[in-house]
């Protein structure tokens, strides 16, 4: 047992213990608990079973749960626990755009050894499954093998109940994939040209796009403000992709025209007037458009979200708010003064 003189967070605590537990090169296979929940018999054994008898290079393995409340009670109907296990089974590289494993897992300690500790509070999980990923394999054990519970005294859903709170996780949480992405070198595939006039309005709009789930972009805030303000926005919503360029004096199309002109990511939206509907439209608007470069130049979600459209020619810059496009598009189409 270990007892630790001063509270200094999750990371510390499991960091000193890992570092005595990875003096013994006998230990093979490590995993950590909370005391909050609730760990079903054949958790070690099911978890243990498939790292021991899956590939050398497996080094992760995560299986599904249920969300309980305070008093045991599951928070979830059959319906919303298969859609979290759809969601944990999405291919392993979408563990960028979201923290699929989740809360019950088992690891091997030869490649923790090779990453260091955790890190980056209160995401320092998620943190450390992206680097983990990138030295071995994972696997999704599609079986419930503990309960998770929501809002009790030291999870961090219950640290996060103020707006304050919520913007310095999401921000951590961008900061791990924006490491991530760097360390892998993958290069910035979009740009969102953002026009701000009025800082009480581009307020809750730019909290509106930071939360959705697609993140590989560059947010440019064009500063159209009479006193260039937007820069005061980032201490309070900070987020490693947002830019600031003053753009004084600008129209909003001149603004929007002149930062088209001037990207080079594969695709480009205007965002503004209106938030994006659900979490998940930037994602699955790229998602479409992707494969399509030689035939599409965009795609859009109707403005009742109902369906979603696309078109082959842009007929006019600047497009309309909201949607993707392919950045080569719009650069044609500047290009014959439409």
């Amino acid at each position: 047992m270990i007892t630790l003189p001063e509270n200094k967070g999750v990371s510390s605590a499991l960091n000193r213990g890992f570092d005595e537990l990875f003096q013994d090169p006998a230990i093979t296979y490590v995993t950590w608990v909370s005391s909050d929940n609730v760990y079903y018999p054949g958790f070690i054994e099911r978890l243990r079973r498939e790292l021991e008898h899956g590939p050398d290079s497996l080094g992760l393995v995560f299986s599904t749960f249920r969300h309980i409340d305070a008093s045991g009670n599951s928070v979830h109907d059959d319906k919303q626990q298969q859609a979290l296990i759809r969601y944990q089974s999405q291919p392993h590289h979408e563990l960028l755009n979201a923290s699929i494993v989740g809360v019950s897992f088992m690891y091997k300690s030869k490649y923790a050894r090779l990453i260091g500790g955790y890190r980056l509070p209160p995401v320092e999980d998620y943190d450390y499954w992206l680097r983990l990923s990138e030295v071995c394999d994972m696997k999704f054990v599609p079986e419930l093998l503990m309960d998770y519970r929501v809002n009790s005294t030291f999870s961090v859903s219950a640290s996060l109940q103020s707006q304050e709170e919520h913007r310095r996780w999401r921000y951590i949480f961008q900061i791990a994939k924006h490491e991530a992405r760097a360390r892998r070198g993958i290069p910035v595939e979009m740009n969102i040209l953002m026009p701000v006039t009025d800082i009480a309005t581009a307020e809750p709009l730019l909290d509106k796009l930071l939360e959705q789930h697609y993140s590989n972009c560059i947010i440019r805030l064009l500063d159209l403000t009479p006193e260039q303000q937007a820069a005061s926005l980032l201490p309070r919503i900070p987020d490693p992709r947002l830019i600031v360029t003053p753009r004084p004096y600008y129209s909003v199309k001149e603004a929007l025209i002149q930062a088209i002109g001037e990207t080079t990511t594969r695709f480009v939206v205007c965002y503004g007037v209106k938030p994006y509907i659900a979490v998940t439209d930037l994602y699955e608007l790229t998602d479409f458009l992707r494969p399509l470069e030689a035939t599409h130049a965009f795609y859009y979600y109707f403005d009742d979200h109902s369906n979603i459209g696309s078109g082959t020619v842009v007929s006019f810059v600047p497009p309309e708010w909201n949607y993707v496009y392919f950045t080569h598009r719009l650069h044609q189409a500047l290009e014959e003064g439409r």
